[in-house]
């Protein structure tokens, strides 16, 4: 029999080095489990032989060399982080344990795009420089219900997984979709434990702000059971639940515009901040995971298994805030205000022309449920001659929510702004603010979405093994997969009720303009920043109720003013989730096939292996949505309206790839990666919702209205404007990777890695041409055209000082730094323009920092555990002229800015005390510096600054652990 073991299962021997010890610690850590019932086996006698010393290592260092082995055994360039003591991942989500592998960065934002809301888990991962990631649970495809292509990793237990490998290099057999990397999430399965086996966990979270505790706990049994001399059965379940509250305290300086005539500076131009906002909010997670694992083997040959994996997520947030409705060409400043060289306001008080600033606050909330489903079916033969892995796979995804938000309008009578700390400082007259009779009700907003997704995927690769001293083995596979993805999303839909200048439409209802102050509650922003800068002035904002209560309190609301007939517009309708215009709905269907050679190089004075091949993958993808031609009958308007529209777009990609291992030594690895890659448009972006326009040109509708008589089709502008497009084609990578890796211990390794991608087929809004109905549209919508290079070095290293003296021999560091560089034909984002019409050079990628670093230190003596984790990254672009940074410029033409994240690094650790060989405790802390997240706003005259500042909890959580063989 030929055992086979993949790389997301276990490990043969014959895969790491060549050396006793390798072999000894491998067996003491239970790397050899085998995924197919005997494998084990076939190594006893080596784990038996006295000649062997067998070193029982456990903890932090266990898991690093658990991670180590399998990176050393890997066919492809990798990395990726192993937990062997159960549910002991060393990061509460699995997007903050990402963030601590090279060539990985983590998004700190609700969504990427959106400065204005810090997420204290993160949201999304960046791999290399590209957040075209695909997502993995045991090396099959899944996804998250959200318009991408990628799991939700925040939604993810990390007490459900036994590691998370991240591929850098793809190879021929592993299924395509992502450009920048793969990240497999690995859990555990029944035969890779050791008999009878119960494991818990009992967590209490914990935040300082927020001053609330949180419970979680998680469960698992696992046994296998000897059916017969050859047959045997085994059962793993594991189930997790957290919950977590936090609150994150923000202040915003808004844009900077050129002012003339202000006092003090009547004979020159100075930049004034249009304003200040300021807002805490609160948020609230509960997290279920649930996973089973049946596996049944009724003899050596062959295996089945059956996995379910499940995760729950709902989500609440909400927020006090006041934010800035003036107009910036009426700001002023005191005559004593301080200013920097280039003239841009440091100090002082802002004012506005007529008295009063207009400002409004809001009760803003959020719910989300999201719920993933992972149902799949193994099969495994392993014979002498060939093996086959065939599998039969079910996602289920959904994920509906609501966003609502209750506005009231205020006007202050200044603003006292202090830029020149490290952190600023804004006041206004409190006294006025806790005033609720200078509130009236504003305006409501609503944002409705659901969404599902599903995908039925089938897979069969088949291994023959050669007699040959060249080519091992030959292996070849088919792949189908049938994906759904319906997205009903209302959009952000706005109503006014009784602003300043809409009461003189309000008919009936004027007395409701001003709130009554039991639908008010009164936010003193105690603790504001965790004391670390002067807490701002109080502020009304509606109860928690009116925007939770959704949609009675609109209703309730609506139903109070009358207005005008030409203010009838400003009546709030619901939108319905279920019409036509607020759906995006995606019919996919794959079929791949490859064919691949593993290859050994035995007599060569450096053994070389590795693998080549090509993999081939159609994709069908229907969009299915409407087509609204113009209401002129000569282009098929006619009034009709929206017609409906099948957008079908189909593509074939080849994807040939080559990995490469040379054993210069038993410790030292080259490695050659070079491959194609493709990633397909997200979901989101493939909405079938065209809306055709026909306009006449300016010489046919001027005051001769003869002029373009007969008017024919050419006298029109014909113009097509949209966010998506279900025509856009895949992003190809061509990418080459080189990696010299040196494992000079069980535990201690270092390496270098280069790697560099050339891109093509990047999304990106540019004016196009295209046809319908025999006619030439002039489109500005995302289409496929441009082309970036990507090219970046990864230095890590792990090493623990066993050579000093004790207690210090317990020391370990881990280390990794990952710079890329980046450049690209076109602007790749919205082209930003500063307010005073100035433009800028182009800019680089969303969310890639030129430069990251992890250091980790890690202490282990005796029964104690100890690890300190640092990480920091260079400045990166969140997003051009995102929500609260853009608007209308002074000279009349409109603004967007673009707002980097600074430069910034937290730290988070861990202290965990073994009680017995069952039952240890552990203490974690995240942001242990209490890192302010700060984003840096480019403007070009007025100067670079800090207008945005994000404080969130120290967060705590004490745990108990036990781990039991019964």
């Amino acid at each position: 029999m030929r055992n086979i073991y993949p790389e997301n299962k276990t490990y043969s021997l014959a895969s790491y080095a060549r050396t006793k010890t390798t072999i000894s610690v491998l067996a003491a850590l239970g790397l050899l489990l085998p995924t197919i019932a005997y494998a084990a086996d076939d190594e006893k006698d080596a784990v038996e032989d006295p000649d062997i010393e067998v070193i029982d290592v456990k903890g932090i260092r266990s898991s690093v060399i658990s991670a180590q082995q399998v990176k050393m055994g890997s066919d492809k360039i990798m990395d990726g982080i192993s937990a062997d003591d159960i549910g002991a991942l060393p990061d509460r989500s699995v997007t903050e344990t990402l963030q601590r592998v090279a060539g990985v960065s983590m998004d700190r934002y609700m969504s990427l795009g959106d400065p204005e809301r810090f997420s204290v888990e993160g949201n999304g991962v960046i791999v290399r420089g590209l957040t075209q990631v695909r997502s993995e649970i045991n090396g099959r495809n899944t996804f998250s219900a959200d318009g991408g292509r990628v799991l939700s990793f925040a939604d993810v237990p990390p007490e459900l997984l036994k590691a998370v490998n991240v591929y850098k290099s793809p190879s021929a057999d592993q299924i395509e979709g992502g450009i920048s990397g793969t990240i497999d999430l690995v859990t555990r399965l029944p035969f890779q434990e050791s008999g009878q086996r119960f494991a818990f966990s009992l967590t209490g979270n914990y935040g300082d702000i927020i001053d609330e505790v949180k419970p979680a706990y998680s469960v698992l049994y696992s046994n296998t059971w000897e059916l017969n001399d050859e047959a045997k059965f085994g059962l793993l379940v594991d189930f997790a639940h957290s919950e977590l509250s936090t609150r994150n305290d923000s202040i915003y300086v808004r844009d900077f515009h050129p002012r003339t005539g202000i006092a003090g500076h009547e004979d020159e131009t100075v930049y004034l901040p249009r304003g200040a906002d300021w807002r805490s909010l609160y948020f609230e997670r509960e997290r279920n995971g649930s996973y089973v694992a049946l596996q049944f083997a009724p003899n050596q040959d062959h295996q089945f298994t059956f996995t379910y994996f499940g995760s729950d997520y709902d989500m609440t947030w909400s927020e006090d805030a006041i934010f800035v409705q003036n107009d910036p060409s009426g700001v002023l400043a005191s005559e004593d205000s301080v200013y920097d060289s280039n003239n841009a306001f440091r100090k002082g008080r802002i004012t506005q022309q007529g008295g009063f600033m207009p400002m409004g606050s809001d009760i803003r909330a959020a719910v989300q449920n999201a719920v993933t489903k992972d149902f799949a079916l193994a099969y495994e033969y392993a014979g002498d001659h060939f093996a086959i892995d065939a599998s039969l796979q079910r996602v289920d995804s959904t994920s509906e929510g609501l966003d609502s938000t209750v506005a009231l309008e205020v006007t202050i009578p200044y603003l006292d702004v202090d830029l020149t700390g490290d952190l600023p400082v804004i006041m206004s007259d409190s006294a006025h603010l806790a005033d609720p009779s200078n509130y009236y009700w504003a305006f409501i907003m609503d944002n409705q979405y659901d969404k599902t997704a599903d995908m039925t995927a089938a897979d069969v690769d088949v291994e023959y093994f050669l007699e040959n001293d060249v080519i091992e083995s030959v292996k070849f596979g088919v792949r189908y997969s049938s994906a759904n993805s319906n997205n009903a999303d209302t959009g952000y839909n706005w109503s006014p009720l009784a602003p300043a200048w809409l009461q003189g439409g309000i008919t009936g209802g004027t007395e409701n303009i001003y709130p009554d102050s039991s639908a008010l509650s009164l936010n003193e922003f105690e603790n504001f920043f965790g004391g670390e800068v002067t807490s701002p002035s109080n502020i009304f904002a509606p109860l928690r109720s009116f925007a939770l209560d959704y949609p009675n309190s609109f209703n309730d609301l609506q139903s109070r003013f009358e207005y005008a007939d030409w203010a009838g517009w400003a009546y709030w309708n619901q939108r319905n989730l279920n019409d036509q215009a607020w759906q995006n709905n995606q019919s996919e269907k794959t079929y791949s096939a490859y064919t691949m050679a593993n290859f050994s190089l035995d007599n060569f004075s450096y053994p070389i292996t590795g693998n080549f091949g090509i993999r081939y993958v159609r994709t069908d993808n229907t969009a299915h949505g409407s087509l609204t031609y113009p209401e002129v009958d000569l282009f098929g308007g006619s009034g009709t309206g929206a017609e409906p529209l099948e957008a079908e777009h189909n593509y074939d990609n080849w994807l040939p790839s080559l990995n490469i291992k040379v054993e210069l030594s038993d410790e030292l690895l080259l490695r050659f990666a070079a491959s194609k890659a493709m990633a397909r448009p997200d979901f989101n972006k493939l909405a079938a919702s065209i809306n055709l326009n026909a306009s006449l040109k300016d010489e046919c509708n001027s005051g001769d209205a003869t002029a373009c008589l007969p008017i024919g089709p050419e006298d029109y502008n014909l113009t097509l404007e949209s966010s998506t497009n279900p025509y856009l084609d895949p992003m190809e990578s061509t990418q080459f990777d080189v990696s010299l890796e040196w494992y000079y211990a069980e535990d201690s390794s270092a390496y270098v890695a280069l790697f560099s991608k050339d891109i093509s087929g990047y999304q990106v809004t540019l004016d196009s041409q295209v046809d319908f109905g025999g006619y030439t549209y002039n489109a500005r919508w995302p289409i496929s055209d441009a082309e970036a290079d990507i090219k970046g070095l990864e230095l890590s290293v792990n090493h623990f000082f066993h050579s000093l003296p004790a207690p210090f021999n317990g020391l370990g560091l881990q280390a990794n730094y990952t710079y890329i560089d980046s450049s690209t034909d076109t602007q790749l984002s919205a082209s930003p323009v500063d307010t005073d019409g100035s433009t800028y050079d182009t800019q680089p990628f969303a969310a890639l920092s030129e430069n990251s670093l992890n250091l980790i230190g890690i202490y282990e003596y005796g029964d104690i555990s100890v690890r300190f984790a640092y990480n920091w990254r260079s400045e990166y672009l969140v997003s051009v002229g995102p929500n609260g940074y853009n608007g209308n410029r002074i000279d009349g033409g409109t603004y967007a800015l673009p707002v980097y994240n600074a430069p910034a690094g937290y730290l988070d650790g861990s202290v965990s005390y073994r009680i017995n060989d069952s039952l240890s405790v552990v203490l974690e802390a995240n942001n242990i510096l209490n890192t302010v997240t700060e984003i840096e706003t480019k403007q070009n005259a007025s100067g670079n600054y800090r207008s945005t500042f994000h404080a969130n909890d120290v967060r705590y959580a004490l745990s108990i652990r036990g781990n039991f063989e019964l």
